[in-house]
């Protein structure tokens, strides 16, 4: 059965197919050019075929409960043929917080916590917030390659990347007069986040070789750590080492 359907005729024409992680065709996917009444809906075999007007197009490919993936500023000028090529589209997860794509879908990762430790008086004070002693031993580590590293933000509260320092701490404060404190040490990783719905968003950081620690900044940073020590009552997030 032919599921394509054409809404505007061109002498441009893009091509392509479109499957969700283990291959599967994604039927009824649909292939929309911004802005122009070109639009496809993809066939049973995953594939289409869209007729167009020669132009410039952002193109939008999208499925209910997947992340689209979109084309910007697609130069489509010439009268021939334009192969997309084949796009794997990924079904938007239902856990809330900061997940990460891994085996085909986004996940939760493994929680980890900093200590604060405190002291000094006046202008002396201090506060630390670190990973505990031989934290690789005491709790889990989320190990990831250099580069840029994809998040998927849904719902999460609010979070914020650290890059630790050698002795493992986050962030460091100290008074900068009576009344207000300052933060010392504050390393953040670089990150893009584009909004697909509300409180749903996709995340791109950019991490180069070392430690790392997420805050959950929002929603559950001040809570115990995975210990009933209470010397190690924690602040929570995801602990990174980067290779």
């Amino acid at each position: 059965m032919l599921l394509t359907l054409f809404l505007a005729c061109g002498s441009t024409r893009f091509e392509g197919t479109v499957v969700d992680v283990t291959g599967a065709p994604l039927t009824g996917a649909t292939l929309t050019v911004v802005g122009h009444p070109c639009q496809a809906i993809v066939r049973a075999d995953g594939g289409f075929d869209l007729p167009c007007s020669p132009g410039v197009y952002d193109i939008s490919l999208g499925q209910s409960g997947y992340i689209s993936e979109t084309w910007s500023n697609y130069e489509a000028n010439e009268q021939k043929t334009y192969d997309l090529g084949e796009t794997v589209l990924v079904r938007i997860p239902d856990e809330k917080g900061l997940l990460v794509f891994k085996g085909g879908s986004y996940r939760a990762m493994e929680r980890g916590f900093l200590v604060k430790s405190s002291g000094g008086r006046g202008k002396t004070q201090y506060r630390h917030y670190c990973l505990p002693e031989n934290a690789d031993e005491r709790m889990p580590i989320n190990p990831f390659d250099a580069g840029k590293v994809a998040f998927f933000d849904n719902a999460s509260g609010g979070w914020r990347p650290w890059r630790l320092d050698e002795e493992g701490c986050a962030y460091k404060m100290s008074p900068s007069s009576e009344t207000r404190w300052s933060v010392d040490y504050s390393d953040k990783a670089t990150w893009t986040e584009s909004e697909l719905a509300p409180e749903k968003s996709l995340v791109v950081m950019t991490l180069e070789p070392g430690r790392y620690f997420i805050s959950d900044w929002s929603n559950g940073f001040f809570q115990k750590g995975p210990t009933d020590d209470e010397k190690l009552a924690g602040y929570g997030g995801f602990y990174l080492k980067v290779e």
